[in-house]
């Protein structure tokens, strides 16, 4: 699996082929639209992550926020 070492996300889009940074952007955008209010979009795994902040849910086995989806342009298909 290819994963992007683009710290943020507008990063992570600059760095997609044009056609390619279209499909994301259209998901992202559905994404963003309908993300739970207090959630974050973060860069992690070398992907866009939508996590829940450790403020708002803190007791988590790991110490780390939890994923909520993620998306990303891999080299042959796309992942949610």
């Amino acid at each position: 699996m290819a994963t992007s070492k683009a710290a943020t996300v507008a990063e992570y889009l600059q760095s997609l082929p044009e056609d390619r940074r279209a499909v994301i952007a259209a998901v992202r955008k559905a994404i963003l639209k309908n993300l739970p209010k207090g959630y974050r979009e973060v860069m992690n795994w070398g992907m866009i992550a939508y996590e829940v902040p450790l403020a708002r849910y803190p007791d988590t086995y790991n110490k780390q926020p939890l994923c909520f989806v993620a998306l990303a342009a891999q080299k042959n298909h796309f992942a949610v």
